[in-house]
């Protein structure tokens, strides 16, 4: 894969302990695949889980039964453990699970062809964050969006508020 990243969006998450973070109007036929950067989300009480759903043109978050991921997570205290769907309503923990302060969770997600509306739009990521007793995990995630559709956004969310102030999502076009 290419390496040459050209910036394209960054947004700040400026809401104190915020549920979902969206990146908008991000990606365009000018690049086949992105690169997006995910830093900074914690909790400070329990690990939570992160996951994520796609923006369609209209500006709507895709709820629907139209995503299909696989993840392995790697576990430093325990065995491994993964997970797969066939007709999910997001992808699952992609960027591994939101982390206990002071750590932060971090990650990387490519998507392939989001603004092809005649391609469905495939995700490969990775993350790594520490559990609620301070032990390692790391993940590895495959996703695909079984809808051939403009993809524009990306929204990261949890079930709980745990995205602090200064979190940040980074979209890089790859050339």
């Amino acid at each position: 894969m290419a390496t040459n990243l050209q910036f394209v969006k960054e947004t700040i998450n400026d809401t104190y302990r915020a549920t979902t973070i969206s990146v908008t109007d991000c990606f365009t036929t000018n690049y086949k695949v992105y690169a997006i950067i995910v830093n900074g989300y914690t909790y400070n009480s329990t690990a939570y889980q992160v996951d994520v759903r796609l923006i369609d043109n209209s500006g709507s978050v895709i709820s629907g039964s139209e995503y299909e991921y696989a993840w392995l997570q790697l576990r430093s205290n325990a065995t491994y453990n993964e997970n797969k769907s066939t007709s999910a309503t997001n992808w699952d923990r992609p960027f591994c699970t939101a982390d206990l302060l002071p750590e932060s969770n971090q990650g990387i997600m490519y998507l392939f062809n989001p603004a092809d509306s005649s391609s469905y739009t495939l995700a490969t990521s990775q993350g790594a964050s520490m559990n609620g007793s301070g032990d390692l995990r790391g993940s590895k995630f495959i996703g695909v969006h079984k809808s051939a559709e403009e993809i524009t956004g990306i929204q990261i969310y949890a079930s709980a508020n745990i995205f602090e102030v200064g979190t940040s999502i980074k979209v890089y076009g790859v050339k």
